[in-house]
């Protein structure tokens, strides 16, 4: 995601353009294996990252694609110095995923049906435009040339050490196309709509209003006290919001000096007498004159108009509200995006997700479902075991807990055994009444929990809600000796980073300091 070429404000429509670029790549033999054509088998892996896993509008989604886009929020938790989470939620990131695809592919379509086309010429400009500001230093340096190398010096380095690769090939492998499109688009599109905002304008408006009616006030006490007030703000125009606060029957803009801001389209809205009279204005003008509007429909008053100021918006603006247009745009367009998943285990996590959307009743038939399609999945292409931890998951949610069971026991021999595993199963245990099972599962829990605090102080609630006093009283004491030796760590490691902090900048001068006068011109 540090390779993205792309403005902030379009993160949301956005891929990496360019594909990892690692330490790994270094050396002839895995720059000879960069070709897509490249006669070497596929491991069973590769070939499943390949693999089309869903179907978004006309382009077609491989879990690679998916895994860049996951990448940069599985980077937090790295981070923040939290623990990554477990493969068996990856496929719940995936669908997050798939989603961003379908905005990426919404704001495509919004960009085609306003006009914009993308050419193989641009495609090649942009291709060279992020080589250029994004790939090839990194090249250099993993070739330990100079940040600044030149495309035939990499092209030379690369022929001495014997890899059948080039500075053209690089391009072709490392430069996404599908990522770099949606850029050009976005890009394209974000231009077309604030340029559509150059000649955007707000005015600002003050006025005082004086109403008249036939049961209270008449026309001529009304134009008597307006034209009263005409005279003051003549006589002292810095007095204008003063006196419309006081004196204005306007309720819309009384309490703000009479103020209003509109953009120029909606001055249309206006009565006629109004906005032909803030069109006789410059900034900084009163109406020499009242401005008189009748109709018993809606009110009959006298006006004194001062125009405070036009202002065209900025860039920025233009760009802020322009952002604005692309995402009704998108929303607009993205309902015709036809999503489809198609493998089953990110399908299977999809049902399960639709399940739960209320926790307290889930939907049996979609978690039934769900572990269909599990089933699909063969034990081969399992390699993480993944699959009975899903399908313990699912059981939990259908209150199968002896089934939920042995879908984790089975894990354990798939996936190996882990202190987590154990733990849910103790839990199950606990549910069921089963105290003595759960003793037994935390027993084999102790032997592999790390020394984190957290860990030891779940054992030791579980010890306490299966009854065992003694395994309770063992894991407490474990987890404040973990906790005290963490405190003691982070003690010393707080002590070593202020022994080697550099001196602070902003430390106050000494009092007798060479240059230094504590009677400065102007400072008392």
């Amino acid at each position: 995601m540090s390779l993205m070429g792309m403005k902030q404000h379009i993160q949301k429509f956005s891929l990496p353009i360019v594909a990892f670029i690692g330490v790994s790549m270094l050396g002839t033999s895995v720059y000879s294996g960069l070709g897509r054509n490249s006669g070497n088998a596929r491991t069973r892996s590769e070939a499943k990252a390949e693999a089309t896993v869903a179907q978004v509008g006309s382009q077609a989604v491989t879990q690679r694609m998916l895994d860049r886009i996951m990448e940069p929020q599985l980077q937090q938790f790295k981070m923040f110095g939290m623990p990554p989470p477990p493969a068996e939620a990856l496929d719940g990131y995936r669908l997050r995923a798939l989603d961003d695809i379908k905005s990426q592919e919404a704001l495509v379509v919004a960009a085609q049906k306003a006009g914009i086309t993308i050419s193989d010429a641009e495609m090649k400009t942009g291709t060279d435009e992020v080589w250029e500001t994004q790939v090839r230093s990194k090249i250099a340096q993993q070739l330990t040339l100079s940040e600044k190398a030149t495309d035939k010096e990499i092209n030379d380095t690369l022929a001495k050490q014997g890899a059948n690769i080039s500075v053209a090939s690089l391009k072709e492998q490392l430069i996404l196309p599908d990522s770099l499109r949606i850029k050009l688009f976005n890009d394209k599109l974000t231009k077309q709509q604030a340029e559509k905002l150059v000649a955007l304008e707000t005015y600002k408006v003050r006025h005082i209003l004086i109403n008249w009616d036939s049961k209270k006030t008449t026309e001529a006490a009304a134009k008597a006290k307006a034209e009263k007030l005409l005279a003051d703000v003549k006589a002292n125009p810095t007095k204008f919001a003063e006196l419309a606060k006081a004196n204005s029957d306007d309720p819309g803009s009384k309490d703000k000096g009479g103020l209003y801001e509109w953009k120029k389209e909606e001055l249309t809205g206006l009565v006629p007498e109004f906005k032909a009279a803030i069109a006789t204005l410059k900034p900084g003008e009163t109406t020499p004159a009242l401005v008189r509007h009748a109709d018993p429909k809606s009110y009959s008053g006298f006006h004194i108009i001062h125009l405070d100021a036009i202002s065209k918006a900025t860039p920025e603006k233009r760009e802020e509200l322009a952002r604005g247009e692309i995402t009704k745009l998108v929303d607009a367009a993205a309902p015709g995006i036809k999503v489809e998943v198609l493998d089953p285990g990110m399908r299977s996590m999809q049902l399960f997700q639709d399940a739960s959307k209320y926790p307290a009743k889930p939907d049996e038939k979609l978690l039934n479902q769900a572990i269909a399609e599990l089933d699909k999945i063969k034990k081969e292409d399992d390699r993480a075991g993944i699959v009975p931890l899903r399908k313990a998951a699912i059981l939990e949610k259908l209150k199968q807990p002896e089934k939920a069971i042995v879908a984790l026991e089975d894990a354990i021999q798939s996936n190996g055994d882990k202190v987590e595993t154990r733990i849910r199963i103790t839990t199950l245990l606990i549910a069921k009444g089963d105290k003595a099972g759960a003793i037994k599962q935390l027993a084999e829990a102790e032997k592999l929990a790390l020394p984190e605090p957290g860990i030891w102080g779940q054992l030791g609630q579980l010890y306490k809600q299966a009854g065992d006093t003694v395994g309770e009283r063992r894991t407490l004491e474990k987890n404040q000796a973990y906790t005290l030796r963490q405190q003691q760590l982070q003690a010393q490691e707080q002590a070593l980073a202020a022994k080697n902090a550099p001196p602070s900048q902003n430390a106050p001068p000494s009092q007798n300091a060479p240059g230094k006068s504590t009677n400065a011109p102007g400072k008392r």
